[in-house]
């Protein structure tokens, strides 16, 4: 331990809440634990001398540096092996007779020793369970002008926070209108090009049914005439190949359809493109709203922690007033 140590803690003890300040040198250990609601403290300072020998009268001897070590691990809770209690002197008392098999006696309310708290140091071992008493003589309770000083800061906290909440849920509503509107503009794009895709089609349709057909053959409507005349006798063959003759190939409707298929592709691909865009949107906004949500409940639990611990200020105010 080459240089002071300063560590803090928040612990309850018999459904209290404690605030533990422990300070720690290379020969030398504070420890404060003040009681949350009350504003009551108690204070002992202890040396590596003194340390040592009160590991030694319980049995089992730790060095000063390793007993730090063993506290600190207790206070952050990095170590099941070790755990922290708050005893009076009557609850040590009436473990220590529990151990020896004699009645307890108690201490009368005006006896110095009831003022007193023993922050015990329990270490667990596998057979074996060790205490390590630390007195803390009563120091008296906390100064009204550090109080109040705490109340007014802890207020002045509390209107920052709820200014940030405001303008939080400012910035939501706008995000929605923004949304809403997003919507409502992709709606109508898609129902445009939805009608154009339609007319297209129409456009495509009454195209085809317009183009010229191939030339009609006077001869094979003269030879029908001829073969129904005739009652069942068949006409002769025609020399001539009119009859198997191909449609002519019509240039203009063909670049017309080409055309319209060409459209029709683009404006698919386009519907395709508005369709990703508006999935891509909705996980963006999706994220956002739930990452200014999550904001939003952090926000509000700190602010209830804040209006917590006003509010036992306040009572310990009221209670230090009517005193």
């Amino acid at each position: 331990m080459e240089e002071a140590r300063c560590l803090q803690a928040k612990c309850f003890f018999r459904g209290k809440e404690h605030s533990i300040r422990l300070s720690m040198s290379q020969a030398a250990l504070e420890l404060e634990v003040e009681e949350c609601c009350s504003t009551e403290r108690w204070r002992g300072h202890f040396d590596a001398a003194s340390v040592e020998d009160l590991t030694r009268k319980t049995g089992n001897f730790k060095q000063f540096g390793i007993f730090c070590s063993m506290l600190e691990a207790a206070l952050i809770k990095s170590s099941e092996a070790v755990s922290l209690e708050l005893l009076t002197y009557s609850d040590l008392e009436a473990l220590w007779c529990c151990k020896a098999g004699v009645a307890a006696r108690v201490p009368t309310s005006a006896s110095p020793l009831s003022s007193k708290r023993y922050l015990i140091l329990v270490y667990c071992v596998e057979f074996d369970r060790i205490h390590y008493p630390l007195p803390l003589p009563y120091a008296g309770e906390a100064d009204m002008a550090v109080l109040r000083r705490l109340v007014q800061e802890q207020q002045d906290e509390m209107t920052q926070l709820r200014d940030e909440l405001q303008r939080a849920q400012q910035e939501v509503w706008r995000l929605e209108d923004e949304q809403l509107r997003d919507k409502a503009w992709h709606q109508q794009e898609q129902q445009r090009m939805t009608k154009e895709v339609r007319k297209m089609r129409l456009g495509t349709c009454s195209t085809s049914a317009t183009a010229p057909g191939p030339p009609r053959d006077h001869r094979c409507s003269s030879s029908r005439d001829r073969r129904s005349s005739s009652q069942g006798r068949l006409p002769p063959r025609s020399p001539s190949p009119a009859g198997s003759r191909l449609p002519r190939f019509n240039p203009t409707a063909f670049v017309r359809a080409r055309e319209q298929r060409r459209q029709e592709v683009e404006l698919r691909r386009h519907l395709t493109w508005i369709g990703a865009a508006n999935s891509m949107g909705k996980l963006r906004r999706q994220a956002r709203e739930r990452r200014e949500y999550l904001q939003r409940r952090a926000q509000e639990e700190r602010l209830r922690r804040q209006q917590d611990k006003k509010e036992q200020l306040r009572q310990a105010l009221d209670g230090e007033g009517k005193i």
